[in-house]
């Protein structure tokens, strides 16, 4: 049985007033925008220390296992023992202390993307505010859509203007 009473339609569903919805590509302003650069660069150079940081680790412990190979025929077979468990545990020690920052370097990563949508905020609500929107959705989330509805390229503007303004908006706050 169905209830068709105007009553029942008009009291539980409150008229809705249509707003438009915008459409933001979220990686494109975070990898167009100078602070998405920025903190992209930051996180590139770190990633480059811990890289290299990883390669002379490696390149010590290659000369050190050629010198323990060397002077394994001089050395007992207890004495060779100790000296090679000595430097596997080392070797050992050293890779999970590089996995341990290099898991610390993605965290700090995505914490820079929170942190980036956290200081475009204000912007996107400005332009939200502007078009008198009821959302603004990722790109990735909408199948079709006018291309007059993304705000893609303005928000990218006042974040560089923002950027322009505040170059330390980039840099990580401990």
């Amino acid at each position: 049985m169905f209830l068709t009473s105007n009553t029942f339609a008009q009291t539980d569903f409150p008229t809705v007033f249509p707003q438009p919805i915008l459409v933001l590509d979220q990686e494109s302003l975070f990898n167009n925008s100078k602070l998405g650069q920025a903190i992209l660069l930051i996180q590139a150079e770190r990633r480059t220390v811990l890289m290299q940081e990883s390669r002379n680790i490696s390149e010590a412990f290659e000369i050190e296992e050629k010198q323990l190979t060397k002077t394994r025929s001089g050395l007992s077979v207890d004495e060779f023992h100790i000296l090679s468990e000595d430097f596997d545990v080392r070797v050992q020690a050293a890779r999970e202390s590089q996995l341990v920052k290099d898991v610390e370097l993605q965290r700090s990563v995505d914490d820079q993307r929170r942190r980036f949508l956290v200081i475009a905020a204000p912007f996107l609500s400005n332009i939200m505010y502007k078009y008198r929107a009821s959302a603004i959705v990722d790109q990735r989330s909408v199948l079709l859509f006018d291309r007059n509805i993304d705000i893609t390229s303005e928000a990218i503007l006042a974040l560089d203007f923002a950027f322009e303004q505040n170059p330390e908006l980039a840099i990580e706050k401990e």
